[in-house]
């Protein structure tokens, strides 16, 4: 692989990963047009990395709450509090929350994912769902609008259990190339009723279970195939990954508090429409123009 195949893979995954207008959309978009080959193996695990210690860092206190969570009720319990130590812990109930909503993702994924890849081959798919990713985006607006202003920050405990269950489903349903896992999870959770920093900070943490996952199951397919990209344009791309990726947090964090993440509707509403044309009467004009 080339360093600047590398690098544009890399820009591609950090930006699109995160900004709500799909990463696989894109990187199928970009396969059928420029001919580049999507990236497998290795390479696509050292992309994944990226991304995740961009969401490592990026939201560093509430990965290092959850993660001291359990030994906060441990002790609570040595010392007497009974079920309270549990149950009056944001960060325990923050964990249940994100392993009940990843329990839906991975049935989803497991089950519907093979059927979706096989639909994503054509242009025409992923064209209507980016033009589904326009509307899921453009719900949030109408949340926005009927919120009667910002919604007040009430953190894990404000979530309920069903929110986070159909937040989990609807992150399955995003493997789908076109189809943003953050956009429609950070949406489904406004619709649910979270206020609009913790629908974003809970679309992130839960990714971090998909995004782990989807990098072992790169790994175990390169050491089935055995197939590998030498050491610099890996890093290269997972450096890219990580730099674009800690940059598209920002600002996509910045647009969800302010009640705008319906404006990338208009991005992928317009590349949706883009896709579908081209379908119908692409492949003619190029004949007609080479005639």
């Amino acid at each position: 692989m080339e360093y600047w195949q590398a690098a544009l893979f890399g820009l591609i995954q950090g930006l699109t990963e995160f900004l709500p207008v799909s990463s696989s959309g894109h990187l199928r978009v970009v396969e059928h047009f420029a001919g580049l080959l999507e990236p497998q193996t290795g390479f696509d695990v050292a992309l994944h990395m990226g991304t995740l210690v961009a969401i490592l860092l990026f939201f560093w206190r509430d990965v290092a709450d959850l993660a001291a969570a359990p030994i906060r009720a441990a002790r609570g319990l040595a010392a007497g509090q009974g079920w309270q130590a549990v149950s009056g812990d944001a960060g325990m109930r923050g964990l249940g929350l994100l392993f009940l909503a990843s329990v839906p993702t991975g049935i989803i994924g497991y089950t519907l994912g093979p059927w979706l890849e096989t639909r994503s081959m054509s242009l025409l798919f992923v064209g209507c769902a980016f033009l589904l990713n326009s509307f899921i985006l453009f719900s949030s607006r109408w949340v926005t609008l009927n919120a009667g202003g910002p919604r007040l920050n009430t953190g894990f405990f404000g979530v309920r259990w069903p929110d986070a269950l159909v937040v989990g489903i609807v992150q399955g349903l995003a493997v789908t190339r076109g189809v943003s896992r953050s956009g429609s999870t950070i949406s489904a959770a406004l619709v649910m009723g979270m206020d609009r920093d913790t629908a974003g900070r809970f679309s992130f943490l839960l990714s971090l279970p998909a995004v782990g996952g989807a990098a072992l199951l790169s790994l175990a397919g390169e050491a089935t195939s055995g197939a590998s990209v030498s050491l610099l344009p890996t890093l290269l791309g997972a450096s890219v990954a990580f730099v674009s990726g800690l940059v598209a947090l920002f600002w996509l964090m910045r647009m969800v508090r302010a009640g705008r993440l319906h404006r990338f509707g208009w991005y992928t509403l317009f590349l949706g429409m883009g896709l579908v044309l081209w379908h119908f009467q692409g492949e003619a004009l190029l004949s007609a123009l080479g005639g």
